[in-house]
């Protein structure tokens, strides 16, 4: 049962209403096993599911926008992240968004959805949603956010929400929205490992 999912876009624009997404990728797992059976990193970046999207129909079609100072921003990213940027054949409509939510979010157990931070990704979906005119699946009731997440579980002792887990460094890619999402769940089950005891 995976009652907990997690997802992120990349952007090229912070315009969450109305800017152009470039991917999504989205992880569902359990906190149960957190303690009793460990992710790794890898498993979590191979049950990672992600999109990537046609940026030219969300302008001619959705209106939706491009920004120069987001542009620029990519441009001083690694090589790695940067790849997402160059158009594919495979390359999906916005509006595979709902049905690729619905086809990989257990919505009968369904109980929480963490992003980095709700102001930002949760607005991107259902703008995005509302364009195809669509709603979004998930309950609003489930929202979280894992700098909340990861702070609360952490008071007191000076750790800050994007701390680095031993041993993920070398593996990490930042800005790569599978990495990004799996360090995340890596973060927080480390902190509940550590609670457990």
């Amino acid at each position: 049962m995976n009652e907990c999912v997690i997802y992120d876009f990349e952007t090229l624009s912070q315009d969450q209403n109305k800017g152009v997404v470039i991917s999504l990728a989205l992880l569902s797992y359990t906190e149960s096993r957190f303690a009793s059976n460990p992710y790794t990193y890898e498993e979590l970046l191979s049950n990672c599911k992600k999109l990537k999207f046609n940026v030219e129909d969300q302008v001619n079609t959705h209106g939706r926008t491009i920004s120069k100072e987001t542009l620029g921003w990519w441009k001083n990213q690694n090589k790695e992240a940067q790849k997402q940027l160059v158009p594919l054949d495979t390359d999906v409509f916005i509006d595979a968004l709902h049905g690729f939510l619905i086809d990989n979010i257990d919505l009968i157990n369904h109980k929480k959805a963490f992003t980095r931070g709700n102001t930002f990704d949760p607005i991107f979906l259902d703008s995005l949603l509302k364009d195809c005119g669509k709603t979004n699946p998930m309950h609003w009731g489930s929202i979280r956010d894992t700098r909340s997440y990861i702070e609360g579980m952490s008071f007191g002792s000076k750790l800050n929400n994007n701390y680095m887990p031993e041993g993920l460094q070398e593996k990490f890619i930042a800005h790569d929205p599978c990495h990004d999402i799996s360090l995340d769940v890596m973060r927080m089950q480390t902190l509940a490992q550590m609670i457990v005891g």
